[in-house]
């Protein structure tokens, strides 16, 4: 009966030994854990070859004059969500990822926003991205697009960001749409170098090549109005050459309007 008793007070005595090793193991690396600071940060511009309206060292600054700045402070007080929300504040800044690795290093992936336009208003400089979403003019960087200038028919503030109200959507869909178009088809994108905004809402386009101004008209038919500008240079300057007309009028249907230099008006039948 005593062995038996000692038997059950010795295995008893295992269990809060091994009870008090586990809570002290877990204690002490627990503590470890928040002695272990964030010691730097790291950062990435993935598309850094195509953009660079944010330098590395710009977004470190960022994070560091902050309140969510983590360096020097315990990992796991890091704000994660905090220095990302922080980061796309920045108009020119799509997306961010944060994290931060065993070795104490913050580190921080940057995607920017994709210029397709560059609208120059009378408020200012923005920029279209591929979104649609609109951001202001940068001076540290200028992405090579084409610019669209004139009788712009959006109410933007200086300094505006963000996708536009119901009201000026439906203009910002349309000249995206025209954007994506030229971005998808480089030889018109090195060819049209100016859009301009007429007073009626004409689109037109100033050319590298030639010195004929482009009535492309409204954002409707965008594949339609091209074919017909490659019939123009195809069919139509090949026969009577490069000066004979100074505008050629592409908003009406199954035809072309050529205007010669002393502004007669000659309609070209197409079939495209």
């Amino acid at each position: 009966m005593l062995r038996k008793t000692v038997t059950y007070c010795l295995a008893a005595l295992a269990v809060l030994l091994f009870c008090g090793y586990f809570a002290a193991a877990s204690f002490l690396s627990a503590r470890g854990r928040q002695g272990e600071l964030c010691t730097g940060i790291a950062v990435r511009i993935l598309d850094s070859a195509s953009n660079r309206f944010v330098s590395p060292a710009e977004i470190e600054a960022i994070i560091t004059s902050s309140e969510v700045n983590p360096v020097g402070r315990p990992r796991e007080e890091a704000r994660l969500t905090g220095i990302e929300d922080l980061l796309e504040s920045r108009s020119a800044i799509r997306h961010s990822d944060v994290s931060i690795s065993r070795d104490g290093i913050l580190r921080v992936s940057i995607t920017q926003r994709r210029p397709l336009l560059r609208i120059q208003s009378a408020s200012g400089a923005f920029y279209i991205d591929d979104t649609g979403y609109i951001f202001p003019w940068v001076s540290t960087f200028t992405s090579y697009v084409p610019v669209v200038s004139g009788n712009i028919p959006v109410k933007l503030e200086e300094g505006y960001r963000g996708v536009p109200d119901q009201e000026d959507r439906g203009w910002v869909e349309g000249i995206t749409e025209l954007a994506h178009y030229l971005d998808r088809h480089p030889v018109w994108n090195s060819q049209i170098q100016q859009i301009n905004v007429e007073k009626n809402g004409d689109i037109v386009f100033y050319t590298a090549v030639g010195d004929q101004k482009i009535i492309f008209g409204s954002t409707d038919n965008i594949d339609y109005k091209f074919a017909k500008l490659r019939t123009f240079y195809r069919q139509i300057v090949p026969v009577y050459g490069w000066e004979r007309y100074s505008a050629v009028n592409l908003k009406f249907s199954d035809q072309i309007v050529c205007t010669l230099r002393d502004r007669t008006e000659i309609k070209k039948s197409v079939k495209i």
